[in-house]
């Protein structure tokens, strides 16, 4: 799994803040038309600029590197390679920097991270920046006398340098709080070591590392709905379940079901498995078991958030939908 090292990257954006001072006294001179001094501001404000823009590269490749699991939208080295394509890197430049932030969030949901989400809204915006930026500097440029026109961009360069290590900062911790090694997809019939389930249009079940209940994992048995009798053996990062293939580890093809409905997550320090409604929005029911054994007095109930389920209890996605029991085998 990627970590990226927050010092190195934030080299970028604060060099660049330095190159573009700098570069902006150099241009000084040369609205002067005193090149030979300009020089002595031009060729180290450049090199620190180079600096600036390789290092955001490899930043823009590691980070894409960090959600290859099948489903992000582009590769790194394409994330990267577009964005030298003339014109097209307008467009590019969207789906490397918002993209990211859907995707990142996508994989959240789609591997049970519990770790903050990244700000889309944010994240467009700072996409946006630059051509906000561009379109202020050529009315400058139209209305006002060209003597400014250096400094006017040193500042534009300097405001969107600030930005990003905003950003970079954000990302970084973003990308250290993802798991050190990606759990199999359960959706991916070539990443599973074994089937315990059919492979049809609702995706296959698969099994991953699983959670232990002393020597046997714990599992959730399908009681009814499209995989009713079959076994989920429930790895210890938990499974997604829900109608959206791009963010959920269980895939269930049933109209009540939402995109991201539920999760269930093995807790460590007990035989029990946390269950947890997503925001579905038919709701998530549960039923607690007796220490017999039979079905709880209360009956089903609408779940609130989360709650420490023990092997024998059940749950349905929606009141009416698919039904599954937890299991220590």
């Amino acid at each position: 799994m990627v970590r990226l090292s927050k010092p190195l990257y934030l080299t970028s954006p604060i060099v660049s803040i330095v190159s573009s001072i700098v570069m902006g006294f150099g241009m000084s001179f040369i609205m002067k038309q005193d090149v030979s001094g300009a020089w002595p501001y031009l060729i180290p404000g450049l090199v620190g600029a180079l600096y600036a823009s390789i290092v955001a590269l490899i930043f823009y490749y590691k980070i894409w590197e960090s959600l290859q699991d099948g489903y992000a939208r582009t590769p790194p080295g394409k994330a990267i390679g577009f964005l030298f394509i003339p014109l097209f890197q307008f467009y590019w430049i969207f789906q490397v920097i918002w993209g990211f932030s859907k995707d990142y969030n996508a994989y959240v949901d789609r591997h049970g991270v519990n770790t903050k989400k990244l700000p889309e809204g944010l994240f467009l915006a700072f996409s946006i920046f630059p051509f906000a930026l561009w379109g202020i500097y050529l009315a400058f440029s139209i209305l006002v006398s060209n003597t400014w026109i250096p400094f006017l961009n040193t500042l534009m360069s300097v405001a969107y340098s600030f930005v990003f290590i905003m950003v970079v900062a954000m990302v970084c911790d973003a990308v250290n709080a993802l798991p050190l090694s990606q759990g199999t997809d359960l959706r991916r019939p070539e990443a599973v070591s074994s089937m315990v389930g059919p492979v049809g249009a609702a995706g296959p079940i698969g099994v991953r590392p699983a959670a232990k209940l002393g020597a046997r994992p714990l599992a959730l048995y399908c009681v009814s709905g499209e995989f009713a009798h079959e076994t989920v053996i429930v790895p210890a990062d938990g499974v997604s379940i829900g109608r959206d293939p791009s963010r959920v580890n269980l895939v269930l093809s049933a109209s009540e079901i939402s995109g991201v409905h539920a999760r269930v997550l093995p807790e460590p320090s007990s035989a029990q498995m946390w269950l947890e409604d997503l925001h579905s929005l038919n709701g998530t029911f549960y039923c607690p078991r007796s220490g017999s054994g039979e079905e709880s007095e209360s009956g089903w109930i609408q779940l609130q958030g989360k709650i420490l389920l023990s092997p024998g209890a059940r749950f349905r996605l929606a009141i009416d939908g698919p039904e599954f029991e937890i299991r220590g085998s």
